[in-house]
C-alpha cells in the first residue's frame, strides 16, 4: 500500500505522510489506479454540479477540478513541452527551454486549447450512462505516463526529479492499465475497440514525437501526455454521445 500511496502523493495534491513518499519507480504500477481515484472524485463533483447549477458552469467546474487535483502539475508540463518542442532549436536548446519556468506563446496557446477541447467534450455528456467517462478519461491518461516510463528512456544527462521512476523494460508495471481499457468493452465491443486504438495510436505518435524531437521523454513530456490523453478521451465521449 505504501507505493499506492507514495503514487497518490505524487500525481494528487491529496496530503500524504512523508514516509509514503519514495521515489523507486514502483508506484508507477499504481498510476492508473490513482487516475480511476481522480475519476472518482470528478463524479462526484460532477453529480454536485449537475444538482445544482447548468451545463456550462458544470463543464468549467469540472475541468478546474482537473487541473486542481494534480495541482496545474500536468499543464504546466504540457506548457512546458510545447514551448521546447516547437522551439525549432537544437535538442540541448529544446530542453533548455522545458526548464525555464517562464510561459512562452506556444505554451500558453496549447494548454488554452487542450483545456478548451476538455470543456467541449465535457458539455457533450448530457445523457444519463455518460458517468463511467468520468473514470475511463483520467485513468488512461495517467496510464499513458506508465507506457512512457516503461518503454521510453530518460532524455536530460542529469538527474531530474522524475528520472527515479523511469523503468524501462518492467512491463509488469503496465499490469493496471488493463483496468480503464477494459471499462469502455463493458459499454459496448465497438466502443472498447474505438479507445483500445485511439489510445495506443494516440501514445505510438506521442512517444514517436518526443524521441524525435528530444531523444526520450521527461517528467515534462509525460505531463503533456497526460493532458492530451485526458482531452482525447472526453472529446471521444463526446462525439460518441453526440451521435448515439
Amino acid at each position: 500500500m505504501v507505493n499506492f500511496f507514495s503514487a497518490l502523493g505524487f500525481l494528487t495534491i491529496i496530503p500524504m505522510p512523508k514516509k509514503a513518499f519514495r521515489q523507486d519507480g514502483r508506484q508507477i504500477l499504481y498510476f492508473p489506479l490513482v487516475g480511476l481515484l481522480i475519476g472518482a472524485l470528478l463524479f462526484c463533483v460532477d453529480q454536485v454540479c449537475a444538482a445544482f447549477t447548468f451545463t456550462e458552469v458544470r463543464v468549467v467546474i469540472d475541468t478546474l477540478f482537473l487541473a486542481a487535483i494534480s495541482g496545474a502539475l500536468h499543464l504546466d508540463g504540457l506548457a512546458d513541452t510545447a514551448d521546447g518542442l516547437f522551439s525549432h532549436r537544437s535538442k540541448e536548446r529544446k530542453l533548455e527551454i522545458m526548464k525555464d519556468p517562464r510561459i512562452g506563446v506556444m505554451g500558453t496557446l496549447v494548454v488554452f486549447f487542450v483545456l478548451a477541447l476538455k470543456m467541449a467534450g465535457l458539455a457533450g455528456l448530457k445523457n444519463s450512462g455518460y458517468e463511467i467517462w468520468l473514470f475511463i478519461a483520467p485513468a488512461l491518461a495517467r496510464g499513458s505516463q506508465v507506457i512512457g516510463l516503461v518503454f521510453m528512456d530518460y532524455a536530460r544527462n542529469d538527474d531530474g526529479k522524475s528520472h527515479l521512476f523511469f523503468q524501462k523494460g518492467n512491463y509488469r508495471l503496465l499490469a493496471f492499465i488493463l483496468i480503464p481499457i477494459a471499462l469502455p468493452f463493458w459499454l459496448s465491443l465497438a466502443t472498447g475497440f474505438i479507445v483500445l486504438v485511439l489510445f495506443l495510436t494516440m501514445n505510438v505518435l506521442l512517444l514517436w514525437f518526443f524521441q524525435k524531437q528530444i531523444g526520450g521523454i521527461t517528467g515534462d513530456t509525460l505531463g503533456a501526455a497526460t493532458e492530451i490523453n485526458e482531452a482525447l478521451f472526453l472529446v471521444t465521449a463526446g462525439i460518441l454521445f453526440f451521435n448515439s
